[in-house]
């Protein structure tokens, strides 16, 4: 369970403790550089749209309390400090929660299970860096995208140099976030490529990142807004590619539940119009939002 008020959350600022190597930059990171391609086979198809709602309210499962599903263990998102979930996901959905007058409850998940609680009950939403996709819309609708997922490829400074797109990576060993749309990227790559590399999944991305500064890895392929940041961490890494996805998280909320989406959206649309958003975002990504 977590209380955290937008106050709390913003009084502890970036220096927030969670799981991530500390910045070795004192400064905010500059915006990448790296050029941006689009990769065959890694574009989301995000589907249509959730109907709109029918008259009526919205129903949570306990009284003055928002239970929401959460894979802890992908930072910045979510994580665990001191067995707390700490992260932008989860400052999120407490702002969220204080602006309908409940209170936040993460509920641990696990990435088979999420979607499935909040369809059937178990909890009222899921917030866990959630890629809006299309075969997922058959069993949750989503709210309104929060966050826009583009891909970074990242390799060691000395790679970097003179980098010739994916095929300098022949033979050598991905690292991707376990149960991401980065994962399913690069296995489609894979598809059309095979055996060009082989993948390694992190439950914990931030880790692979300290194996690719060593040389345990030959790249790693995450959202842009955490390889920035883990880049600035980690010495010795440089982002050389971004990939054009149409990626976007989302909140996922049960079909038979769209007043809950309705609200939600309301919310969010508040937090980006008043500034919370973006003083959440600054916290823990240390860049203002993207624009649009």
């Amino acid at each position: 369970m977590v209380r955290l008020g937008l106050a709390v959350a913003l009084a502890l600022g970036a220096a927030a403790c969670h799981s991530e190597p500390a910045p070795t930059v004192q400064g905010p990171p500059n915006p990448t550089t790296a050029p941006t391609a689009v990769l065959a086979g890694c574009v989301v198809d995000q589907g249509s749209g959730p109907h709109l709602a029918s008259p009526g309210d919205y129903t949570i499962a306990q009284p003055g309390i928002l239970v929401a599903a959460s894979v802890t263990s992908r930072p910045p998102f979510e994580s665990l400090q001191g067995g707390h979930p700490v992260g932008f996901d989860i400052d999120l959905i407490a702002e969220v929660s204080r602006r309908l007058g409940l209170r936040p409850e993460i509920q641990t998940a696990t990435p088979s299970s999420i979607l499935n609680d909040v369809a059937q009950g178990r909890a009222d939403i899921a917030i866990s860096a959630l890629s809006i996709r299309s075969d997922r819309r058959s069993v949750v609708d989503f709210t309104d995208p929060y966050y826009g997922a583009n891909l970074a490829l990242t390799v060691g400074v000395g790679e970097a140099r003179g980098f010739s797109g994916l095929q300098a990576l022949s033979g050598k060993v991905v690292g991707v976030p376990a149960g991401s749309f980065a994962e399913s990227c690069a296995r489609a790559t894979l598809r059309t490529q095979p055996n060009l590399f082989s993948i390694r999944t992190f439950s914990d991305i931030s880790p692979a990142f300290t194996d690719l500064s060593v040389g345990r890895l030959g790249a790693v392929m995450a959202d842009v807004q955490t390889s920035d940041r883990l880049v600035q961490a980690v010495p010795g890494l440089q982002m050389v590619q971004i990939y054009k996805t149409g990626d976007a998280y989302a909140i996922a909320v049960a079909k038979s539940n769209p007043k809950l989406r309705e609200v939600i959206n309301r919310v969010l649309g508040d937090m980006r119009r008043d500034g919370t958003y973006a003083l959440l975002f600054q916290k823990w990504f240390q860049v203002q939002p993207p624009s649009g």
